[in-house]
Order: structure tokens, then C-alpha cells, then sequence
């Protein structure tokens, strides 16, 4: 599929008709169409998504999104006719108007919609769709600001089908056109696609399985497959078991009601995730003002520096107490020598004291033994004379074991637990006391000046703070805060909503299974149910192996684009595509197996990696679509910017429609290695107030200084 042209009338800086045409050449699939900043570039992007999606742009382009969410879509739509051309329509006279809202427009009165309608078209060539030959298709959504109405025409070989008739337009454009959820894919803007280096949030993550899925044909499967088991259910719907055919109806009632229920929590996720987005930008936009007003510090930060204040108080009396322990034994240090001698001195007499100790306790058992003998020879019943004999003998054998005690005088008598101190303290002060108490002093110096500066900090802040302008400011911010606290924590309850409406889900869908399988069902039915139950098990086992085929696939496709793009040889060892449910994410390896932090790779290459996602699904599913990029080399440098000229653009799509910025985002060097690779060219010249297309020869366009 190619695009044959594209048509703005009336849209934004677009007054009147403009046209540009893409002439097909499968050698040059380049087109190129720039202007400066602020002449419609962006806006040119845009309409074609609104041409394409109308209301569901918001599911596409995140920009639009937001504005959308602040005004609405109805004051988008009105906001969208060019400003000369409205202030034409202001002109037209009440009575007209009213005419033509109660009646319509007539012969008297058709011409007036070149001021009261605008509109986007885009013709195709190429389209596929089944038993319907099609030469050409053309898309016209156009928007009537008298009638307040949005129109979309689709023609099929110049007229209107029953077939876009039948299952309306929407349907039609995501089927056989682009569908949605992989439209930014086709759409999108080089800067801004870093995004999809960055599926830190659930929301995100879900996302990029929805257009994995959809990319690569599973989601046709999947709903082919819930299609049989909805048809299975019908079937036991008209059972003749009323009994259960109730029960599986009720069961049926709360899944829905829990479904719906679902959805809701997710659509509210999603409002709240743009309010937030809004309200952060509001919040910088708040401290920008501060920082013009000389008061830079955010709220957080404050309350950071208090709470480092108070820390840092804390840390000092703890420094303090100890540097008054160390103080105590600073007089004992100081001694020097006169601690050593002391030392010997109490050594010495600890161990002479002891020694007396041992000396007269062995002497007392001594003693105490020759006693107990004497009285045992005392009441022996020998003869006195042998008695005799016999004590001398004994009193002289014990003699040996009885020892001299010196009388040497102990200077310093000190107790056991006394000694073991002194020692310690000894040790203490002659080895470690030195560098603990030098260590101890540098952190409370260090201490002392944090807590200095940020109580110097802390006062100029709040003397700042006091200022009307700057104190105004900083209750709207703190306002602010508060919100975005507080939508924080209402997505938090929202995903534990999910979670409880998840579970309850998964109940209800497993006892629906169950009770289905009682249900009897007519002959006729039940032939049918059979083939309906085999061809289920065949899709899911079908599913399975895609899903591991594609994702296979997928995993080389980005792991050979990514290092082929990137001048780093062998820079991404390994790619894994992680699927789990509803949710999907991609983890890098480097060559030694080690997991490469994405948000630590440089905007470059992020965006490379990004790029190659856009590629790698765009040709794993094999669908034929133009490309358009806005900021088509921002962030790349010299030899990437070749690498994504000679290898990435030309083999993406057979039509490549770039938006550079020339001379900052497509310099006349990049564009020499471009220039056989293009087919044409366009300006876009702005005419004070409005925007018009201008096709230049490929060599006018760019021109070396």
C-alpha cells in the first residue's frame, strides 16, 4: 500500500486546498518535506492521523492526547479551522447559519463551504482487500463548524462502498487501512520514539504487547479463537437445561459486569496518567518561576534540607559524646613515658602479689595438712617412742614443700578486673587511640560544615520565602504536589482495583468453564460445539508455537538491526522478548551475558534502539505501509546519521516521508548521501498567516554554504 496524495483544505495553516503527490519509484522511496519551526510541519503529521482515527487520534499520538484531555475533543475540532478562514466565517451572517443548521446546505448556499468546512484527504494505491478489487481508496474526514459535524467519506475506486457503509469507517480504516495500535509504528517523531526505550510502567509495557500482538497477526488468532468460544457459549445460552443455562447466564452477567468493570479502572488509569502530565508541567513551569525570582529550591528540597539539619544535629552530639570519651583518656596519652612505667610498675606488682598469693595458699594446705596428720598419730594406738619417730619424720618430709615468703614491699595493689583495665586502656591508648580519635575528629569537622552550609541555606531560603510574589508561588506548588501525590496514589488503588477485579475474573471465568461443560446441548448444537472445541485446541496450540516463533524471530531481527545501525561491534550479545500475559518488555544482554540498563544507554542510542524495535516489527509482520518521521536524525551523530540514511530508510517502507529541519536535523552532507535515494521534495513556505506546499528540484533544496 502507498499513499497517492494527501490534501489539507482549511486545516490549521493550511487555508484553502493544498496538495502534495507522491509519484512511485521503488529505487527513490524518499520524500522530503521541510520547513522552519512553526510552519506546520508537526501539524502536517498530525492531520493525517486525525484523517485516519478522528476521535481515536488520543490512542495514538501522545501530544494531541493532551491537548485533547484539556479542552476536549468537540473544542479540538473547532480549534482546527484555519484562523483566515474564520475570520471569514465570522462574517457570515446568523440567519445563513441557522439555514443551514435546521435545513442543511443547498444550491444558494454550497459555495459557503470553502469558509464553513475543513478537511483532510488521503488517497491510496495498492490496498489490499478481499474479493473487492481496488484501484484506488480515499480517505476524507472532514469537520463542519455551522453543523458542528465530523464526516468521514471512504471511496473505493471514486465511490462509496456498501462495504465502508456496513461496518462503518472506523472498523474499516483498522482493518484494511492501519490499525490503531500500530499506527505509531508508521507515525511517529525520531525524538520522541526513545519512549518505547523506556517500558518502565505497566501501562506502557501492555501497550507495547498490544502492538506486538497486532504487528505480528496474533491478536487476529486470538480473537478468532474467543469468537468459537463465544459461539460455544451461545450454544449453551439456548440449551434446554434451564436450571443451568441460568446459572451460566449469571456467571456470564458478572464477567461482563466485571469487564466493564475493568475498563473503567484503566480508562480512569489513563485520565489520571495525563492530569499527572499535566500537572508535572505545571509544576515545572512553577519552579521555573522560582528560579527566575532568585528562589530555585523546590519543596522537596527543602524538606530534604531540614531533614538533613536535624540528621546532621543528631550526628553532631553523638560526635561530641564521643570526643568527650576520647578527651577522658587524653591525660593518660599525654604521659607518655610516665604511663609506660606505670604499667611495668602495676605488671610487676600484680605478678608479685600473685605470687605471694600462690606461695601462701600452697604453704597453708601445707599446714593444714601436717595438722591433720599430728592428730591422726595423736590417736594411733602405737608406741609413744615410735610415735615420736614417726612425726619428726612426717614434720620434716613437709618442710620441703614449704616456701619462704619474701617481704618485698607492692607499690600498687590493684585487683584483677583493675589490671585487665589498665591494660586495655594501655593498648587502646599505644595503638588504635590515635587514629580513631584523628578519624573521629575529621567527621565532626566534616559534620560541623554540612550542617553550617545547609542551616546557611535553609535561612537564605526562608528569608527568600518570605517574599508575597515567591511565597504565592510556593503555595501554588505545593498545591500542585499535593495533587500529583494524590493521583499517585489514586493509580495505586486503581491497579490494586484491577488486581481484585483480575482475581475475581479469573473465579468466575474458571466455574463458567466448569458449568459449561454440564450443560447438555441439542444434537445439532452439539456436532457443532465439537468442531467449535477442536478447532479452539488447535488455535491455542497453533498460538503457542507462533507466539514462540515470532518471538524468536523478533529477538534476532532487533538484536541484528541494533548492532548493524550501532558502530559498536558486537555491542548487544543477546535480545529477549519478555511476554507474560497482558504485558511485554525487551532486556538487552551484552556479549559476556551481563543486562544492559537501557535508561543507561545515551539519547543516541536509545533512539537507535528504538529505531530498531520500529523496524524489526515493521518487517517481522510484513505489512506494506508509508513511513513518515518528524526530526528524522535528531541525536544521532555523524556515523549513525549514514548508517540510518544508507540502511534504515531505504529498506523500511517503499515510501519514507521525512520532516527535517534543514541544516540542524538534515545538514547539505547527510543530504548528499541522501540525495539518489529521493524521490522529491517540498517546502513548506509560511505566508505570515498561513502555510502552503511548494515542490523544489532535489538539487535546490539543500545547498552547501
Amino acid at each position: 500500500m502507498i499513499i497517492k496524495s494527501i490534501t489539507l483544505a482549511n486545516y490549521r495553516l493550511y487555508e484553502g486546498k493544498n496538495t502534495i503527490k507522491f509519484i512511485q519509484d521503488d529505487e527513490k522511496p524518499i520524500f522530503l518535506i521541510s520547513g522552519e519551526n512553526g510552519f506546520g510541519k508537526t501539524t502536517f503529521l498530525h492531520s493525517l492521523l486525525w484523517c485516519l482515527y478522528g476521535r481515536l487520534i488520543t490512542d495514538v499520538e501522545a501530544e494531541v492526547r493532551k491537548d485533547i484531555a484539556n479542552c476536549g475533543y468537540n473544542a479540538f475540532l473547532r480549534s482546527n479551522l484555519n484562523n483566515n478562514v474564520r475570520a471569514k466565517l465570522k462574517t457570515l451572517d446568523s440567519s445563513t447559519k441557522e439555514a443551514i443548521k435546521r435545513r442543511g446546505y443547498s444550491s444558494d448556499n454550497e459555495d459557503l463551504k470553502h469558509i464553513t468546512t475543513y478537511y483532510v484527504a488521503i488517497e491510496f494505491e495498492d490496498v489490499v482487500i478481499p474479493s473487492l478489487p481496488c484501484a484506488s481508496l480515499k480517505v476524507v474526514r472532514s469537520y463542519d463548524m455551522v453543523t458542528e459535524k465530523e464526516n468521514v467519506d471512504i471511496l473505493i475506486n471514486g465511490v462509496r462502498n456498501e462495504l465502508t457503509a456496513t461496518i462503518g469507517p472506523e472498523v474499516f480504516i483498522n482493518d484494511f487501512i492501519l490499525n490503531k495500535d500500530i499506527a505509531r509504528f508508521f507515525f511517529f517523531d525520531s525524538e520522541q520514539i526513545v519512549t518505547l526505550a523506556e517500558t518502565n510502567t505497566s501501562s506502557e509495557k501492555r501497550r507495547l504487547c498490544s502492538a506486538y500482538n497486532e504487528v505480528l497477526g496474533v491478536r487476529k488468532y486470538e480473537d478468532l479463537k474467543i469468537n468459537l468460544e463465544n459461539i460455544r457459549l451461545r450454544f449453551r445460552k439456548k440449551s434446554s437445561d434451564s436450571v443451568s443455562r441460568e446459572k451460566l447466564v449469571s456467571m456470564l452477567d458478572k464477567k461482563e459486569e466485571l469487564e466493564k468493570k475493568s475498563a473503567a479502572c484503566r480508562d480512569k488509569m489513563k485520565t489520571i496518567e495525563m492530569e499527572i502530565q499535566q500537572l508535572r508541567a505545571e509544576d515545572d513551569a512553577l519552579q521555573l518561576q522560582l528560579m527566575r525570582e532568585g528562589n530555585d529550591a523546590t519543596s522537596s528540597e527543602i524538606a530534604r534540607i531540614e531533614k538533613l539539619i536535624q540528621t546532621t544535629k543528631q550526628k553532631d552530639e553523638e560526635y561530641k559524646h564521643q570526643l568527650r570519651q576520647f578527651i577522658d583518656y587524653a591525660p593518660f596519652a599525654i604521659m607518655g613515658k610516665l604511663l609506660k612505667d606505670t604499667r611495668e610498675q602495676i605488671e610487676y606488682d600484680y605478678k608479685l602479689k600473685e605470687t605471694k598469693n600462690d606461695l601462701l595458699s600452697r604453704n597453708l594446705v601445707v599446714s593444714q595438712i601436717t595438722s591433720d596428720l599430728m592428730l591422726m598419730f595423736e590417736h594411733s594406738t602405737i608406741s609413744t617412742s615410735d610415735k615420736t619417730e614417726l612425726i619428726l619424720q612426717v614434720q620434716e618430709v613437709l618442710e620441703k614443700y614449704k616456701h619462704q615468703v619474701e617481704v618485698e614491699e607492692i607499690l600498687l595493689s590493684v585487683t584483677e578486673q583493675d589490671y585487665e583495665e589498665f591494660v586495655a586502656i594501655f593498648n587502646n591508648l599505644t595503638t588504635t587511640y590515635k587514629a580513631e580519635f584523628e578519624h573521629l575528629a575529621e567527621d565532626y569537622r566534616k559534620n560541623k560544615l554540612i550542617l553550617e552550609r545547609n542551616s546557611r541555606r535553609l535561612s537564605n531560603i526562608q528569608s527568600k520565602e518570605k517574599d508575597a510574589l515567591i511565597k504565592d508561588i510556593r503555595t501554588k506548588k505545593e498545591l500542585v504536589e499535593k495533587s500529583i501525590l494524590a493521583k499517585d496514589n489514586e493509580i495505586r488503588q486503581l491497579h490494586e482495583s484491577i488486581g481484585k477485579v483480575s482475581q475475581e475474573l479469573a473465579t468466575t471465568n474458571k466455574l463458567a468453564s466448569e458449568l459449561s461443560k454440564k450443560i447438555s446441548l441439542d444434537d445439532s448444537d452439539a456436532k457443532k460445539d465439537i468442531v467449535a472445541e477442536q478447532l479452539i485446541a488447535e488455535l491455542s496450540t497453533f498460538l503457542v508455537s507462533l507466539k514462540q516463533e515470532k518471538k524468536i524471530s523478533l529477538e534476532r531481527r532487533i538484536k541484528v538491526t541494533l548492532n548493524k545501525l550501532m558502530h559498536k561491534e558486537d555491542f548487544i550479545g543477546k535480545v529477549e522478548v519478555a511476554i507474560d500475559g497482558e504485558y511485554m518488555d525487551i532486556e538487552l544482554y551484552s556479549v559476556d551475558g551481563n543486562n544492559i540498563n537501557k535508561d543507561s544507554l545515551s539519547k543516541g542510542e536509545q533512539q537507535l534502539y528504538a529505531t530498531s524495535i520500529l523496524k524489526s516489527l515493521v518487517d517481522e509482520s510484513g505489512i506494506q505501509f508509508p513511513v513518515f518521521i518528524d526530526s528524522p536524525l535528531q541525536k544521532f551523530d555523524k556515523s549513525h546519521a549514514t548508517k540510518i540514511i544508507t540502511e534504515f530508510y531505504p529498506q523500511i517502507s517503499k515510501q519514507v516521508v521525512l520532516f527535517p529541519l534543514l541544516y540542524k536535523e538534515l545538514t547539505a552532507e547527510e543530504y548528499e548521501v541522501m540525495k539518489p535515494l529521493v524521490n522529491a521534495t517540498y517546502l513548506i513556505q509560511n505566508e505570515v498567516t498561513h502555510s502552503v506546499f511548494k515542490q523544489v528540484p532535489i538539487n535546490e533544496f539543500i545547498t552547501r554554504d
